[in-house]
């Protein structure tokens, strides 16, 4: 295993950014110190980071390498000496196996916390719609968002509910349906189309 593969496998991405003084809110997110961020916009997970503002984004290597000015090699081998790994004893199998697991298990937190935070725009749009597209009078042609917001309503408030309180099985079976067929972007596109107008 090389020293890039080692830092990658040995070190994540908010454990350096935490070292080397970026503070990291229990969300993952923290001001970039790649530009003059004066709110939370840098996302930073085990195995990435994103600036929302600016765009910055890579692995642990990445960060280090931009952070310090370093050539990736460079930064890579400051990694290993800042967080004390050995070429000549790379990660135990047991270590890697743990840490696609942890991946894993985060990318489905991940994912779940993308799909509550749709789904509740959604229904905040849709709870909009029932009120603001309903018919004035029996002879009215009812709107077509009054009814998807009498159809969806519902829908989406026990999505969320499973969301919130529901065990891991039924978590992953709705995120699995949310996600199955870009159903969430099109959700997306709702209530950015709605927003927008």
């Amino acid at each position: 295993m090389n020293c890039f593969q080692n830092v990658k496998y040995g070190v994540s991405c908010r454990d350096a950014a935490e070292r080397y003084g970026v503070e990291v809110n229990h969300y993952g997110m923290a001001r970039c110190p790649f530009h003059n961020d004066r709110h939370p916009s840098l996302y930073v997970a085990d195995d990435h980071y994103y600036c929302f503002a600016c765009g910055e984004h890579g692995d642990v290597i990445d960060f280090a390498a931009k952070l310090f000015g370093l050539p990736l090699y460079e930064a890579a081998q400051r990694l290993a000496a800042d967080f004390h790994l050995t070429p000549d004893k790379p990660p135990s199998a047991a270590a890697l196996h743990a840490k696609r697991v942890q991946t894993e298990a985060q990318q489905l937190r991940e994912n779940e916390r993308l799909c509550f935070s749709v789904l509740s725009d959604y229904a905040r749009v849709l709870r909009s719609w029932k009120v603001q597209y309903a018919p004035q009078s029996p002879a009215e042609a009812p709107d077509e968002r009054f009814v998807e917001a009498c159809h969806k309503l519902d829908e989406a408030e026990y999505y969320l509910d499973i969301l919130a309180s529901g065990d891991s099985h039924e978590r992953a079976e709705v995120v699995s349906s949310l996600l199955a067929d870009g159903r969430l972007d099109k959700l997306k596109e709702k209530i950015n189309g709605r927003d927008a107008a």
